[in-house]
């Protein structure tokens, strides 16, 4: 019998890959489902944002903005693998860095993207092969 609690969403780890040859580079992330309350958390101050018109007149800056903060706070962690760095370095996981990383390679952040959307592989057992 399955009991319906027991079905939780988990963290899962994504390579990222070369934008042209889908080769893994390097660069592991590991993301937060969706359910995690970091991730919950910058949803209601997104949500809250724009509730209260704090964020003024929407405009496609704001919305990118609001669009890499949810990133940012999907994100658990990264390993840099190998001889990959960015600017001649393996730089630590911060925010801050990882906003970086986002603003100067978009495919990067769209890569991430990409994953989250993939709500089902949140909920992969560590014995299933596919991702």
């Amino acid at each position: 019998m399955t009991d319906l609690s027991n079905i939780v969403a988990a963290e899962r780890t994504i390579d990222i890959k070369h934008p042209a040859t889908e080769e893994p580079l390097g660069l592991c992330l590991t993301l937060l489902p969706d359910s995690h309350p970091q991730v919950r958390a910058a949803q209601r101050r997104t949500m809250n944002e724009r509730l209260s018109g704090r964020g003024g007149k929407a405009t496609a800056e704001r919305m990118e903005q609001a669009r890499i903060d949810m990133l940012v706070a999907s994100i658990g962690g990264w390993n840099w693998q190998g001889e990959l760095t960015f600017h001649g370095e393996k730089p630590e996981f911060t925010a801050g860095n990882l906003r970086a990383v986002f603003k100067e390679l978009p495919w990067v952040a769209e890569q991430v993207d990409q994953a989250l959307g993939d709500r089902a592989a949140f909920f992969r057992s560590a014995e299933d092969p596919a991702e």
